[in-house]
C-alpha cells in the first residue's frame, strides 16, 4: 500500500513545492513509483513539473507528446478527481482520471492542480462542522486517495500555505507529514502555532468514521526540512558573528520543532526521537535536511522543468555555469535530499 506523505506549513515561501518535487525525483531514482498531488489551488507544482507546450496552447514544441494539452489538464486534475467524492451526484459513476507522466522519469506521475480546487473548501468545511448530509466527506476522500494510489509506492501531497479545511482533511488523511521551514522568526512562530492547530484538527476529525473505525492511524510528523540554509558564504566567514547568529537561529528552530514533536507524540502524531534517528540516522532530531540557497539553480530548474537534483553537467553547460562551484552546489543538494529519501524508504 502506498505511503501518503503531505508537505505542509501554513507559512508561505518555505519550500513545500520544491521539496515535494526534489524528494519525489529522488525516490524515483531509487526505483520507487511516485505520484505527486498538487493540492494547492495556486498550482505551483504543476507549473514547475509540466512543460509549457502542454499547459499553454500558444507554446509549440514539435517533439511534445500529442495527448498532453490544455484540454487534458482541464479534464484531469485534482478538482475533477475529488469533486465527485466531496459533492457526489446520485447514480453518477465515480470518475476515472489520467495523470501526467513526466518525460525522462517514467515512474513519476502528477495529478495536476486546478484553481477550481478552492471551490471545494466550503463543502469540506461544512462537513468537518458536522453539517447533516456531508458526513461522508472524510471517508470518501480517503477512499479516493487509496484508489488513486494503487500501483504507486509513495503519494506526495503538496498542500497550500493556509489553515484551511482542505489542508486539515488531506493532512489528517495522510500517513506522514513533513514541515518545510526556513531560518526565520516567522518559521519559529509557525512551528509554535501548529501545536494547537494539529490538536484542534485531530479533535475535530476524531468523530468521523475513518478514525472511529480505525480505517487508518493518525498521521505522524516526520520532521522539518530547512530551506535557505546558508550560515556563511565563504570559508573565511565560518567563525564570524553573523555565522554564529545564523546557527543560533537554527538551534532555536530545532528546539521548536522538537517541542512540537514531543507534544504531538503524546497522541501519536509524531515520530519519537528513537524512530527519527532510525529513519534519518545522519540527521539530528527533528531537522531531516538543511537545503542550501538555490541561487541561479532555481532559475535553471524552473526553465528546464526539472528539480535541482536532476541538473547535470550537460544542463549546467547549456546555461553557461558549468563551474566547480555550481557542480558542488548540485552535489550538496543531492546529498541533503538523499537524507530525506533514504529515510522515507525505511518507512514500514
Amino acid at each position: 500500500m502506498a505511503k501518503i506523505i503531505a508537505f505542509f506549513n501554513h507559512k508561505g515561501g518555505v519550500g513545500k513545492t520544491t521539496s515535494s518535487y526534489n524528494v519525489a525525483w529522488g525516490l524515483c531514482r531509487e526505483g520507487k513509483r511516485v505520484l505527486m498531488i498538487d493540492a494547492d489551488a495556486q498550482c505551483n507544482l504543476t507549473e514547475i513539473v509540466v512543460e509549457d507546450c502542454y499547459l499553454y496552447d500558444d507554446v509549440v514544441d514539435l517533439t511534445s507528446e500529442p495527448k498532453y494539452n490544455s484540454e487534458f489538464f482541464y479534464e484531469n486534475n485534482v478538482y475533477t478527481y475529488f469533486v465527485d467524492y466531496i459533492q457526489p451526484t446520485p447514480n453518477k459513476i465515480m470518475p476515472t482520471i489520467e495523470t501526467f507522466k513526466k518525460h525522462g522519469m517514467d515512474n513519476l506521475e502528477l495529478l495536476s492542480g486546478s484553481i477550481r480546487f478552492a471551490e471545494l473548501e466550503k463543502s469540506v468545511a461544512l462537513s468537518l462542522a458536522n453539517v447533516p448530509g456531508l458526513g461522508h466527506v472524510p471517508s470518501s476522500v480517503y477512499e479516493a486517495l487509496r484508489k488513486i494510489s494503487e500501483g504507486f509506492d509513495y503519494i506526495l501531497v503538496d498542500l497550500s500555505p493556509a489553515l484551511s479545511s482542505i489542508n486539515q482533511l488531506f493532512l489528517m488523511l495522510s500517513d506522514y507529514f513533513i514541515l518545510p521551514a526556513n531560518p526565520s522568526i516567522f518559521s519559529r512562530q509557525a512551528l509554535t502555532n501548529m501545536e494547537d492547530v494539529f490538536k484542534f484538527w485531530n479533535r475535530e476529525l476524531s468523530g468521523f468514521d475513518v478514525f472511529i473505525k480505525k480505517l487508518k492511524p493518525l498521521p505522524k510528523m516526520l520532521g522539518i526540512i530547512c530551506q535557505n540554509y546558508r550560515p556563511y558564504s565563504r570559508e573565511n566567514e565560518k567563525n564570524t558573528k553573523s555565522a554564529k547568529r545564523f546557527e543560533d537561529m537554527m538551534t532555536d528552530l530545532n528546539n521548536h520543532a522538537s517541542a512540537l514533536a514531543k507534544s504531538l507524540s503524546g497522541f501519536d502524531m509524531a515520530l519519537t526521537e528513537k524512530e527519527f534517528s532510525y529513519l534519518f540516522e545522519a540527521s539530528t532530531p527533528y531537522r531531516i535536511a538543511s537545503i542550501p540557497d538555490f541561487n541561479q539553480l532555481v532559475v535553471i530548474s524552473e526553465k528546464e522543468k526539472i528539480p535541482v537534483v536532476a541538473i547535470d553537467s550537460v544542463i549546467l553547460n547549456k546555461h553557461k555555469i558549468s563551474t566547480p562551484q555550481y557542480q558542488q552546489k548540485v552535489s550538496d543538494f543531492i546529498g541533503q535530499y538523499n537524507l530525506v529519501v533514504s529515510g522515507l524508504i525505511k518507512l514500514q
